[in-house]
């Protein structure tokens, strides 16, 4: 175990220090091309924009074929008082290999009037995956069936819900390391089931519904796992391009019971913490959730808004409802803004103007900064989760497409128990993707 975290840390490392160097990160950056990137109607809709090379896309009379990968190395240090340490615990220093990702997409060409596309992913753990999580998890594996080149396509397999803007849009991507906290309360990041999407209005407008429900994983039979509804519309008030628009959009998720229950948890924007708020399992019959979103882009400026409110049918526990909002806002002091992905409404793929080198004459790259505050309630009638507040800024470095570093520092109030603890939280990022 230790000889291979040793390994993977200086595989990691490698990649690190060779971003920094000149020929080195020269040879690196021709070698993975970091100018081409895969045509969209190539590319499934749930991957993200993969960059093409010789050796990582195959092409053929009957399917292509695109790899790409990802290697995530977080470090978080939590700073609690003495009433946050009795609500939860004492919360230490984390470092973790939050992704090791590989991942397979392309489309099928035989079927050649309109060729269904591909999506495998699978995260790789190793001998330090937690106990009872498995090594070696394919997280994504489905297939993109276009009815017509205007009627949308339809998406079968292990894939993303389509809801919640945080997790459609590709999670190495946003502008701080973790979701806001009520997300993945609310959400499931990833599920098994079949969804119909489109983009019309010359991509100014898509939608997306879809019926959920992995009783394959978990061994219950389809009744008792209990089945998810989701649904989400966007529209562009404003486009002028990727750098002048405003996105709005509205989201549902229906939640049916789990063997008769349900249960809300979250964890404060830390990975390697503990979940704060927890609701425990309760009787209910159901819980709809309804999804609120904006974003606006004015060049190299970002704000983003989101709200969510779940009503849970609970008549033992009073009907509670829970809610969260997060208000966000970033900007590339080098100019840049992320691509905008109007087949499924949400930002994308970051390319910096001119990529960092040490030697004369090099670009800084891209440098982001933004801010954010998170408001997440899972206290209200008979239920008494925990309520969170998080005010984050946060600061990235892309030194090219493929490699980033960033710095995340929050302060959060977690309200439970008659205690209000408090927590200041500094987290460490270092990032390579394909």
């Amino acid at each position: 175990m230790k000889y291979e975290i040793l390994s993977r840390s200086i595989f990691v490392f490698t990649l690190i220090f060779a971003s920094f160097q000149g020929n080195a990160q020269e040879d690196i950056l021709n070698s993975l091309n970091d100018t081409v990137t895969i045509n969209r109607s190539e590319n499934a809709t749930q991957a993200p924009t993969t960059m093409e090379h010789k050796w990582n896309h195959i092409q053929n009379k009957y399917f292509t074929l695109n790899f790409g990968m990802a290697f995530l190395l977080d470090h978080n240090i939590v700073d609690q008082d003495a009433d946050n340490i009795t609500q939860v615990g004492k919360v230490e220093p984390g470092t973790e290999f939050r992704g090791e990702r590989l991942l397979a997409s392309g489309s099928l060409l035989f079927f050649k009037k309109n060729p269904w596309r591909y999506m495998f992913s699978a995260n790789w753990n190793g001998l330090d995956a937690p106990p009872g999580k498995k090594r070696l998890e394919f997280i994504d594996w489905n297939f993109d069936i276009p009815i017509s080149p205007t009627a949308g396509w339809i998406t079968v397999g292990k894939q993303k819900e389509g809801v919640g803007p945080e997790y459609v849009a590709p999670g190495t991507q946003g502008l701080f390391m973790e979701r806001g906290t009520g997300a993945p309360m609310f959400i499931r990041q990833r599920n098994i089931g079949i969804r119909y999407s489109n983009s019309i209005l010359k991509g100014r407008m898509t939608y997306t519904l879809g019926v959920f429900n992995n009783y394959w994983e978990t061994g219950k039979s389809f009744a008792d796992n209990g089945t998810q509804i989701t649904a989400r519309v966007t529209g562009l008030l404003q486009y002028a391009s990727d750098r002048e628009l405003i996105h709005v959009g509205m989201g549902y998720r229906h939640t049916a019971p789990t063997d008769g229950k349900l249960s809300y948890k979250a964890k404060p924007e830390v990975n390697t913490a503990p979940f704060y708020i927890s609701s425990g399992s309760f009787e209910a019959s159901g819980a709809g959730t309804i999804m609120l979103e904006g974003l606006w882009v004015k060049g190299p400026v970002t704000f983003i808004g989101e709200y969510m409110n779940t009503g849970v049918r609970s008549a033992s526990q009073g009907n509670p409802h829970f809610t969260y909002f997060q208000a966000a806002g970033g900007w590339f002091i080098t100019g840049e803004n992320r691509r905008y992905n109007k087949q499924t409404g949400n930002l994308g793929k970051l390319i910096p103007k001119k990529n960092f080198k040490f030697r004369k004459g090099s670009g800084p790259g891209a440098i982001e900064i933004a801010s954010r505050f998170t408001h997440t309630d899972g206290t209200d009638a008979g239920i008494s989760g925990g309520n969170y507040n998080r005010f984050t800024i946060a600061a990235s470095w892309f030194v090219n497409p493929h490699f980033r570093y960033e710095i995340n520092y929050g302060h959060g109030k977690f309200d439970k128990n008659d205690l209000i603890g408090k927590i200041n939280i500094w987290q460490f990022r270092a990032q390579f993707e394909l």
